[in-house]
């Protein structure tokens, strides 16, 4: 992890994270990140439209209709953190989760998402 990022603690295997814009909610594991919002470029997954999207430490991107639930978050502020193998970059036009292991991962923002 980079000497400045705050190291989030996971709950069973997971961190939950909120951005600063309230905007968006995220669920890290090991192997996966995924986030829920109202995505104005949301594709349409069976008549509905997707509010979720997942990438794997593989950087393997899908899109999903669901819902995370009432989890745990965490607010995080425009900084660099740490989570379960995962680098968060937070910042005010957008949300970087980078895999530590691999270097993929995805930039979520509600009006665009990238795998890389």
């Amino acid at each position: 992890a980079p000497p400045n990022a705050q190291v989030l603690a996971p709950q069973n295997g997971y961190v939950f994270v909120e951005t600063k814009s309230g905007l968006t909610r995220c669920q890290l594991s090991a192997t996966e990140v995924g986030c829920e919002s109202a995505f104005t470029n949301a594709p349409k997954i069976n008549g509905e439209t997707a509010n979720g999207v997942r990438v794997t430490s593989a950087g393997e991107l899908s899109w999903v209709v669901g819902n995370l639930g009432a989890i745990p978050t965490v607010p995080i502020d425009y900084q660099t953190y740490s989570a379960v193998g995962w680098i968060i970059l937070a910042g005010a036009e957008g949300t970087r989760f980078t895999n530590a292991a691999t270097g993929h991962g995805m930039f979520v923002a509600t009006t665009v998402v990238k795998s890389f």
